[in-house]
């Protein structure tokens, strides 16, 4: 929506190494089972994903259906016993009293134990038993970013190599599945892990020992987007005549970022989206579209509620300095915690008489909620200093 009816958002532009991944967290040094010592080198936890669960009436007992078939041509399958971790709530603190009915958490772990890498898969049962699990096999690899070195996987623990498999454990338990690769390099800083797909792990890329912005949850509070002051309200508005608009001033001031840098926080009774613009002008004018909506994968649509303290469907003027960076908040329905991805979408508006007028909405796909919300620190408010 920059001088446009529409908000400009322009392709996602990700700020900082660490937003390509999910939520990484350095915990440094520890000990694993009461033995061995274990250096951590990132971990990370994926959204929760919606199971196809089953129900037994006669063994009372639950029955889930992974279906993930990313390697469905291997047909090869087996059963293996439950490598449950007890100590899973020290890892990742409170995830398992918060998971979803019907809900698997996905949580991995990076470490180096005894001369070798260990990528620890971490998975919630969200019923007495799943079918069709799936980890590793000759795909899976950890690629130096900075060399090209690759790390190939030696084999798994429990052994489902190249096998989709098969777990019993009660709802609730968390299980430890292990992928064992040759020790990196000491001076790495950077890698990509391939090849577990399950995980999402499919190219992410991963620095090693660098904290990130924020820990493991599965919520976030409301943002924190200071609303703009109503200096005039509209006068019989005219979308052709720009004196009869409203008039705002004093919005939200940030860190120079890419105009249409975005950032999301989930709550159960709302998505916020936060969008960056450019102030170029003293005053601009600004829009949206009242069909805006969120879509997910499956071509669910989550509605616009509102954009935080300013009008939508009408277009308004902002007054400020030129040179602001300014933000916005929109406020839509709730995404599911299963929602990893999703389409953002504005229509087209109608044309107005104004310079630069554009009433041209758009699609921009593929947008991942890790990463926006792995940008809220870019919308911290910030006081103007003028020299």
């Amino acid at each position: 929506m920059k001088q446009l009816i529409t908000f400009c958002l322009l392709m996602l532009t990700v700020f900082s190494v660490e937003a390509q991944n999910d939520e990484l967290v350095l915990v440094g040094y520890g000990k694993m089972d009461g033995s061995e010592s274990v250096r951590i080198l990132a971990k990370s936890n994926c959204c929760p994903q919606k199971c196809d669960i089953e129900y037994n009436s006669k063994t009372k007992k639950s029955t889930g259906i992974w279906d993930d078939l990313e390697m469905g041509y291997i047909k090869d399958k087996c059963e293996v016993q439950a490598p449950i971790i007890t100590d899973f709530d020290k890892i990742f603190p409170g995830v398992i009293n918060g998971m979803p009915k019907d809900y698997a958490l996905l949580y991995w772990m990076l470490t180096e134990e005894n001369d070798e890498t260990v990528l620890h898969c971490y998975f919630t049962m969200p019923a007495d038993e799943v079918l069709n699990l799936w980890l590793a096999c000759e795909e899976t690899a950890i690629v130096d970013m900075a060399t090209g070195v690759q790390y190939r996987a030696k084999r798994t623990a429990p052994d489902v190599w190249r096998k989709h498999f098969s777990v019993k454990a009660p709802v609730g338990t968390a299980l430890d599945f292990k992928i064992y690769f040759p020790k990196l390099a000491p001076d790495t800083k950077e890698v990509a892990i391939y090849g577990v797909p399950a995980w999402r792990l499919r190219g992410t890329k991963i620095p090693l020992n660098a904290p990130m912005f924020y820990g493991n949850r599965p919520y976030d509070n409301a943002p924190q987007i200071k609303n703009p002051s109503l200096v005039k309200a509209d006068n019989n508005y005219n979308k052709d005549k720009h004196e009869t608009w409203a008039v705002y001033n004093n919005p939200h001031l940030i860190k120079p970022v890419n105009e249409g840098t975005m950032a999301l926080w989930r709550t159960p009774e709302a998505t916020y989206i936060a969008v960056a613009h450019e102030q170029n002008w003293m005053r601009e004018y600004y829009g949206l579209n009242k069909g805006t909506m969120l879509m997910d994968n499956r071509g669910h649509q989550y509605k616009l509620k509102e954009l935080q303290g300013l009008p939508t469907g009408n277009i308004f003027w902002i007054e400020g300095n030129s040179g602001d960076f300014i933000a916005f908040v929109m406020v839509f329905e709730p995404l599911p915690p299963n929602v990893t991805t999703f389409t953002y979408l504005e229509p087209d508006s109608e044309d107005f008489d104004m310079w630069g007028a554009d009433p041209e909405g758009q699609v921009i796909p593929n947008l991942s909620v890790s990463e926006l919300r792995n940008n809220q620190h870019l919308f911290e408010p910030i006081e103007r200093v003028i020299k």
